[in-house]
């Protein structure tokens, strides 16, 4: 006789249709446990995607549960701690790939800043322009791999480790103004904010003008959760990704629910200031977030073992995560079916007309060897008309070429542009008194003089005859002047060929919005003028606006 199912029968029944229903939704099935997230510093704007995708709800609508751990002093390193278990995902910087060259089980997922933010910090008054003044000179450095991208600047310009006196960071940019030291690693999103309210002048040297270029703010997790869980970490990952495209989109938004929630310390001038500093880095109109370059981390990998840091090799298809796709087996299936027939068409007619493709291949390699001589010429050739015989600088040619560029590039991004335009004097004389071959001489030897003192970014161009033309991206108007200043010292200072001593005369100018590429050079070839007129061997600078005009004194 049928009896009725009693309790011990209905709760594995419901329990079993529970979780039928839970791994049918598809947010639900995601959310096993909570994912912790390690930050590598206290709460800013440096981590405002994240805390956007948790306000905003993108963690969630993707089935997961996440817990955004500050980082900072007392915090141990996010990846020691991503390592040990401790947390599922954290931000590092480039140092990342050390870890990985050393056997470590960490999978990069995005890398949030294209440049770092890490900056030689000096004073306005200091005289240090270049790396190469930082010779002999007292820096203050963050521990290694924070300040790599610094020390491999000085290393490619020429300046040995062991040149400069090294001091422990402080982590206080007061050191700067007591004189303390003479240049400060410091991020270019924080402490320049800091310094303009103090009203102290300060100058950055930026590694990626020098041709390092280092990523930041890396994602990362671990190897083994990767393996175990990848629709989880495929998950928070887009969803970070989206918070950080709203926050972006969205940054005054941003900047007071992290001052409201996160960080009420900082104000909201200085994480508008961050937000701004931040966004030049990460580059969201050019890059697509989170981008990741394979060529740029072998790059990076290099440098890391040029300064001992990593060993080992570098294994791209272990460290870079690529985002895994379900398939369709049925469509594979048809896909390999449809192969192997059109396989086989294929080797019917490739055996048909296997005598002719040989041809044809004998054929292409004479054309593609002809082409390659061809370009090799071409370079040659473009090389010929873009250098200066004389000098080894540009022509003037090449110099409006990439002068246009620049002015373009500064157009767009509201960043300085400045130009000096400088004349020896007097050397009509030299090539009375001593002969045209001597001129040439003294003129070969004042190109190499003025370019030892540029940066690479800087564009050095024989404008004609004595003339010369220094194009400096990246550079206020008060700097310009004082590195004019320092030119025409060294141009004073020793003879440029023989016992021959000449001098030289200056004309700054800044380029100003909307202005030509003819005007700019027009206007510090006025001011070149007025330096003649003044006695010659002097710096004359385009007038400044009145904000600036205490920042620095007269240049004669």
């Amino acid at each position: 006789m049928p009896t009725s199912p009693g309790p011990h029968h209905t709760r594995p029944l419901l329990a079993q249709v529970v979780l039928a229903l839970l791994f049918c939704l598809p947010g639900l099935a995601l959310t096993a446990e909570p994912l912790r997230l390690q930050l590598r510093w206290l709460p800013q704007f440096q981590f405002a995607g994240y805390y956007m995708a948790q306000e905003k709800g993108y963690y969630r609508e993707a089935g997961l549960e996440v817990e955004i751990l500050p980082g900072g002093p007392g915090t141990p390193n996010p990846i020691d701690s991503l390592l040990a278990r401790e947390v599922d995902f954290a931000i590092s910087n480039s140092g990342l790939v050390i870890a990985h060259m050393a056997g470590k089980p960490v999978v990069a997922l995005a890398a949030l800043m294209q440049s770092s933010p890490s900056v030689w910090i000096v004073r306005a008054d200091s005289g240090i322009y270049t790396p190469h003044d930082l010779a002999g000179k007292r820096v203050m450095a963050m521990p290694l791999p924070e300040s790599a991208e610094l020390r491999i600047m000085l290393m490619r310009e020429g300046i040995r480790l062991d040149q400069v006196q090294e001091q422990p960071t402080s982590f206080n940019p007061q050191d700067l103004i007591d004189g303390h030291t003479d240049a400060y690693n410091g991020y270019v999103s924080n402490e320049p904010f800091w310094l303009q309210q103090r009203q102290v002048p300060y100058r950055l040297l930026k590694p990626r003008e020098y041709g390092v270029n280092f990523y930041n703010d890396v994602l990362s997790t671990h190897a083994d959760l990767l393996h175990r869980r990848p629709e989880q970490v495929d998950a928070f990952l887009q969803a970070s990704l989206r918070g950080w495209q709203y926050a972006l989109e969205h940054i005054e938004e941003s900047i007071q629910l992290i001052h409201q929630q996160h960080a009420p310390q900082k104000s909201l001038a200085h994480l508008r200031f961050e937000a701004e500093a931040l966004r030049q880095l990460i580059m969201p109109e050019l890059v697509q977030l989170g981008h990741m370059n394979p060529g740029r981390w072998e790059t990076i990998a290099q440098h890391y073992v040029q300064l001992g840091l990593a060993q080992g090799s570098l294994d791209l298809d272990r460290f870079l995560y690529t985002r895994r796709l379900e398939t369709d087996h049925r469509l594979l299936y048809q896909i390999v079916a449809g192969g192997l027939l059109t396989l086989l068409l294929v080797t019917a007619i490739a055996l048909r007309f296997a005598h002719l493709s040989a041809r044809l291949r004998r054929e292409v390699g004479r054309r593609r060897e002809a082409e390659e001589q061809l370009l090799q010429s071409n370079q040659r050739l473009e090389e010929l008309a873009n250098t200066d015989r004389l000098t080894g600088q540009w022509t003037r040619r090449k110099f409006e070429e990439v002068a246009l560029q620049a002015i373009a590039g500064a157009e767009r991004y509201g960043e300085p542009l400045s130009l000096i335009f400088l004349d020896l004097d007097h050397f009509k004389q030299i090539n009375d008194q001593h002969g045209h071959d001597v001129g040439d001489k003294v003129l070969s030897a004042l190109a190499q003089r003025l370019r030892s003192h540029l940066r690479k970014a800087d564009s050095l161009c024989r404008w004609g005859g004595e003339e010369f033309v220094i194009l400096m991206p990246h550079t206020e108007l008060g700097h310009a002047c004082e590195l004019a200043e320092k030119l025409r010292g060294q141009v004073a200072s020793a003879p440029l060929y023989a016992d021959l001593r000449v001098t030289a005369s200056f004309g700054v100018s800044q380029w100003q919005p909307g202005q030509s590429l003819n005007q700019l050079v027009d206007s510090a070839d006025r001011l070149l003028y007025r330096a003649k007129q003044g006695g010659r061997n002097r710096v004359e600078c385009m007038p400044r606006p009145a904000d600036q005009a205490g920042e620095l004194g007269s240049r004669t």
